[in-house]
């Protein structure tokens, strides 16, 4: 038996194309050979699928399903430095969406991936952790001076 190959904990929000069109899906971990997807509706394993982040393309087969949760054997070994790039380039271009695909002659109308509606995906949390920290201070502050 051969041991498991070491995993890379990530949150990265990418799209996902099936048999049943463009899908978002957040990547949850990484491997040389492989990832873990979040997705609404999960393909059935043997499912080849697509998946993309800002200008990354990457190809595997759907290896095993669990509730929404979905392991990828990809095609190709998967260069971790590319991947956070692309994170980074979708970031810093101020849209989560993949680029437009052009359409070929076995590809539906629908083959681009949806729109993204947030111009700062990242904004929401970095909100959300203010709140948090200003709300832990007004409460340091109040019982200091009670």
């Amino acid at each position: 038996m051969q041991p498991r190959e070491s995993r890379r904990e990530v949150v990265i929000p990418a799209q996902m194309r099936s048999k049943r069109g463009w899908c978002d899906v957040t990547i949850r971990n990484i491997s040389p050979h492989g990832m873990m997807l979040l997705a609404p509706f999960p393909p059935r394993p043997g499912t080849y699928v697509e998946v993309r982040k800002a200008s990354l393309a990457l190809v595997g087969r759907v290896v095993w399903v669990k509730g929404k949760t979905l392991g990828i054997q990809l095609l190709e070994r998967l260069n971790f430095n590319a991947l956070l790039r692309a994170a980074n380039e979708s970031w810093a271009a101020g849209q989560g969406g993949a680029p437009q695909v052009g359409r070929g002659q076995d590809e539906p109308a629908a083959a681009a991936p949806p729109a993204r509606e947030t111009r700062y995906p990242l904004l929401g949390w970095l909100l959300a952790g203010a709140a948090i920290v200003f709300a832990g201070t007004c409460a340091a502050i109040i019982l200091t001076h009670i």
